[in-house]
């Protein structure tokens, strides 16, 4: 059987920290190889640079590749106080914000993070935010708490897979990615125990395999109902208009 697949994240641009470039024409060539309807784009200037010079690239390459969906990135070290700023980006047609804690060297509980999501969250759009280390989950959903925005912890690995659990069965607004698990029988369980609607597709290419991400989900042991939400029902649920 064959998904039409939904990227829920994708990067382009510089990595300097593996010395690899990563052009958007290359993002392209190898979306188009695994047959990905769509992928939800940042350009690393965003993730490592500055999130302005950044958000300007990631719009001027969406805006001319109809396979790429524009995601913002606000980084709160950069974060001075609320200017409309995230109000803009959803206007420019941004479809998703993004945070990168780990990246950037700050922890959820920034108090510059949670007047920047509060601002984000006044847009509606969801929030896809790094949670890779024991403590994530528990920390940014107390942040989400009481907002009607969806959140998509990414990077969710065995480590911490109990504990994104718990908060995903107290707040319903809570999903998770593919990315970080690796365990062969990880999905699975989440699907058993959450359900395949908490569950979206990423993969982080071009700095992980796509195609290694995509045979993560083709050999599971789930079925095909569940395949089909994890790989593109429930981004099109998140974000709408794909």
């Amino acid at each position: 059987m064959n998904f039409e697949i939904i990227d829920m994240y994708v990067t382009f641009g510089p990595w300097p920290t593996t010395r690899a470039e990563s052009p958007a024409s290359k993002l392209s060539a190898v979306l188009k190889e695994q047959n990905v309807k769509q992928g939800l784009a940042i350009s690393s200037l965003g993730i490592l640079h500055n999130h302005i010079d950044g958000n300007n690239e990631t719009l001027r390459v969406c805006q001319n590749d109809p396979l790429l969906t524009p995601v913002a990135t606000i980084d709160p070290r950069g974060y001075f106080g609320k200017d409309g700023y995230p109000a803009k980006l959803a206007e420019q047609g941004f479809k998703m914000f993004r945070f990168f804690p780990q990246l950037q060297e700050w922890t959820a509980d920034n108090y510059a993070f949670e007047e920047a999501l509060d601002e984000v969250c006044e847009t509606g759009l969801p929030v896809m935010i790094r949670a890779m280390k024991v403590g994530d989950p528990s920390t940014i959903a107390r942040k989400a708490a009481g907002k009607s925005n969806l959140f998509i912890l990414e990077g969710v690995t065995y480590d911490n897979m109990a504990e994104t659990m718990a908060v995903m069965r107290k707040h319903e607004n809570i999903l998770v990615d593919t990315r970080g698990l690796k365990v062969p029988a990880a999905l699975k369980f989440l699907v058993d125990k959450i359900g395949a609607d908490r569950i979206v597709f990423a993969s982080g290419t071009l700095t992980e395999s796509l195609a290694a991400e995509i045979n993560y989900v083709l050999n599971a042991e789930i079925d095909d109902a569940a395949r089909e939400k994890i790989f593109s029902g429930n981004a099109k649920r998140v974000i709408g208009g794909l």
